[in-house]
């Protein structure tokens, strides 16, 4: 039977984009104006990053004074660095155990808002557990305690999101990170990785999940629950400080308002998010898509059972928890209309 992820923390988090501006040409220090601010942003090419998407197509960020440079990066964690030193002024990812890494070791930047949320939709998720269905037709898997000891598949393997929403399951039966053996393997190859049995399971995002249930391979075990996710913004130290820091959340905030409930499958909602990602709309209209907090502000007790997660399973060599006030601003969304 499915069930819903427990969460380790009071809250839930959303999954991670991390900024810093050093490139910062805003007009007021060129003296000029008319001329819009660059900002520089580093994002995975995902519609769980929608609402930054969407604020660029509707001109929120030309109305904001901004001229926003979108830049594809492969993960949070490349990203990082880049933020750090104002190279990337905001960056859109995941979270991961090598962006506490970074931060315990002192580069500047701070976790500003979460991103895609679930719903906890148990028949239409946007992530689900997918488990080998030959392993629970032959009774080997009958629950999520029968995973102890299996394969499961997570991309960015022990340190990454996906480890991080398997561990809520675990929970639930009582297990731990420790209790299984995480393989990293993408999203796309885990449909594979389940029909020859080089996995039991798999932590898989649409539409590769859904591929995987409805052609047999696998069956949906549990999805997050809803408010749990695994990515967000984070801005570089320089940019955080600036002028522009408000007005770029401003205007991504105004996005995530627009795609609030259903609204975020309307047709023009949905071509915006296919031109950016690759995708078309019919394509996005077959696969549940994330929410968003209408402030997108951060989920402090979320990226606290990360960390704690990620300590557990060792893919954290520090021993003492990072002082969330040095890498958490929620000013931005306590400031956003």
């Amino acid at each position: 039977m499915k069930k819903h992820l427990k969460v380790l923390a009071a809250t839930v988090l959303a999954g991670l984009a991390l900024s810093a501006c050093g490139g910062d040409t805003s007009a007021s220090s060129e003296g000029d104006s008319q001329e819009n601010a660059t900002v520089k942003v580093g994002i995975v090419q995902l519609p769980i990053f929608a609402p930054i998407y969407v604020a660029d197509a509707k001109g929120y960020f030309d109305e904001a004074g901004l001229d926003v440079q979108l830049e594809t990066v492969k993960s949070g964690q490349d990203a990082v660095p880049l933020a750090s030193s104002g190279k990337l002024d905001v960056v859109a990812a995941g979270f991961s155990a090598g962006m506490f890494s970074a931060i315990e070791t002192g580069l500047d930047i701070k976790v500003v808002a979460s991103m895609g949320v679930s719903d906890g939709d148990t028949e239409k998720s946007p992530t689900d557990l997918v488990v080998s269905k030959a392993k629970v037709d032959s009774g080997e898997i009958t629950d999520i305690a029968g995973l102890k000891g299996k394969k499961i598949g997570a991309a960015g393997g022990a340190g990454g999101t996906g480890a991080f929403l398997l561990s809520l399951a675990l929970e639930e039966a009582g297990l731990s990170i420790n209790d299984v053996e995480i393989v990293n393997l993408g999203n796309p190859d885990m449909p594979t990785a389940l029909a020859n049995g080089s996995l039991d399971a798999g932590l898989i995002s649409a539409p590769f999940s859904t591929m995987a249930i409805e052609d047999g391979t696998g069956v949906s075990m549990a999805v997050p629950p809803a408010g749990t996710s695994g990515t967000g913004m984070l801005y570089g130290g320089q940019f955080a400080d600036g002028e522009n820091a408000q007005k770029f959340f401003d205007a991504v905030a105004r996005a995530a308002k627009d795609l609030q409930g259903e609204d975020r499958y309307s047709e023009e909602n949905l071509k915006i998010i296919g031109e950016a990602t690759g995708q078309s709309v019919e394509e996005l209209k077959s696969v549940p898509l994330y929410t968003w907090l209408p402030n997108i502000e951060p989920l402090p007790e979320q990226l606290k059972g990360m960390e704690a997660v990620w300590m557990e399973s060792g893919a954290i060599e520090y021993k003492d928890a990072i002082d969330q006030d040095s890498y958490i601003d929620a000013s931005f969304s306590e400031k956003t209309p």
